[in-house]
């Protein structure tokens, strides 16, 4: 039988939170404790988590704990749930304690001091700290001695339900923020507070147009032309979302960002997107031949059809041009200030689902695409500006 490990341990709380701050070898670390890729159902949500990791950080804290004699670290914060962790309380300051008379007791110290136990089974993930960890990683695997070292680790409880999903991942972002600008990888995987974060994730998890492979997990907007899969990146969807809820819904990028209505409205932009979404892919000819696509094979066939090297294809399949599009929508419905904004959405892309947005096209050639080099162009400013007017007045006059 495993023996349990026995941790020297403070109790504590703050907020909400209940903290069990321990003293843990490097070793234990190391074998107990893995990074946060326990936050999604979706998985390639979380692999995003560990893509923000640096090699260049993992081994630079590495090699300072293997080589200053002075290292020192800062607790690591992580998330436990299932197996079995116990608290140990002990209480030795009783009325007996000899110069008892002379000590301030509060109520919380008797309470406080103890032991936390685990049976190893129990899954740790760490929620600040995971360049650390990642060193840690490193270290041992250079040398095995200096898993003897201890530093503290703070625990907390984690409920691994809809609602403690929510909670672990708003802390998971909260402490990265406060401690850096957190990348845009974990943003859109774990950020509870940014709107645009959880719509992504929505679409992602609950949509038949962005779920499974049908997108690639990378927060750069760049698709090449081997990619015969995908027809976007996360990072793109992202930053499409953003179009629609700050360009056409109005709210700034502080409202965005730290979004403060309850579970109802966040719901009603849920909702919003996805019909808009829903009906490009339902009334546009190329996205929904994308979307009806059966199998792998027939997928690839399409975006090989409108992303490729010879005439370049549509601008649909370009991430610079699904932007656009979505920020000429929203130009169309403030011109159009008596429909409401997803009627006028939906206006929007009846009356464009025909426009010749092929790269090759006189509308778009030596603007966006380059004919001679077979390339996309840097697409300037004004360029970009005329593009979405000449499609909201389209709109407009058919």
């Amino acid at each position: 039988m495993t023996q349990r490990l026995l941790l020297p341990c403070l109790r504590g709380a703050i907020g909400t939170w209940v903290t069990y701050t321990c003293l843990m070898r490097l070793s234990d670390i190391k074998d107990l404790i893995s990074f946060a890729d326990d936050l999604h159902k979706n998985k390639n949500l979380s692999q995003l988590i560990q893509r923000q990791l640096k090699r260049e950080r993992k081994k630079e804290i590495g090699d300072y704990l293997l080589n200053d004699e002075e290292a020192f670290f800062n607790s690591l914060v992580v998330a436990v749930y299932e197996g079995e962790p116990r608290w140990h309380q002990f209480d030795k300051i009783g009325n007996n304690t000899l110069g008892i008379e002379d000590f301030e007791t509060p109520d919380y110290t008797l309470e406080s001091m103890g032991y936390l136990s685990l049976s190893r089974e129990e899954k740790i993930f760490a929620l600040d700290g995971q360049h650390r960890l990642a060193g840690i990683q490193y270290a041992l695997e250079k040398d095995e001695d200096i898993g003897r070292q201890q530093i503290s680790v703070i625990f907390l409880a984690h409920f691994n339900d809809a609602a403690g999903l929510k909670r672990t991942r708003r802390l998971f972002t909260t402490l990265n923020k406060r401690a850096k600008p957190v990348n845009k990888d974990a943003i859109i995987s774990l950020d509870e507070d940014d709107l645009c974060a959880c719509v992504t994730r929505y679409l992602v998890e609950e949509s038949s147009f962005f779920g499974g492979d049908r997108l690639k997990y990378q927060a750069t907007n760049n698709v090449g032309y081997a990619d015969t899969k995908n027809l976007t990146t996360i990072g793109n969807l992202y930053d499409l979302i953003k179009v629609v809820i700050k360009e056409g819904c109005g709210l700034s990028p502080r409202e965005i960002d730290n979004y403060r209505g309850g579970e109802e409205e966040k719901g009603k932009f849920f909702n919003l997107v996805e019909s808009i979404f829903s009906y490009m892919f339902s009334t546009i000819p190329c996205l929904a031949e994308f979307d009806n696509a059966e199998s792998h094979a027939s997928r690839e066939q399409v975006i090989a059809l409108y992303r490729n090297r010879e005439n370049g294809g549509h601008f649909l399949y370009r991430p610079a041009g699904l932007k656009i599009y979505l920020q000429a929508m929203c130009k169309f419905a403030k011109l159009n200030k008596f429909m409401d904004f997803e009627s006028a959405c939906f206006r929007f892309i009846e009356k464009t689902q025909d426009v010749d947005l092929w790269l090759e096209s006189d509308f778009l050639r030596d603007k966006v695409w380059d004919a001679t080099q077979k390339t996309i162009m840097v697409i300037k400013a004004e360029v970009r500006k005329s593009i979405i007017m000449s499609l909201a007045t389209f709109a407009i006059k058919k």
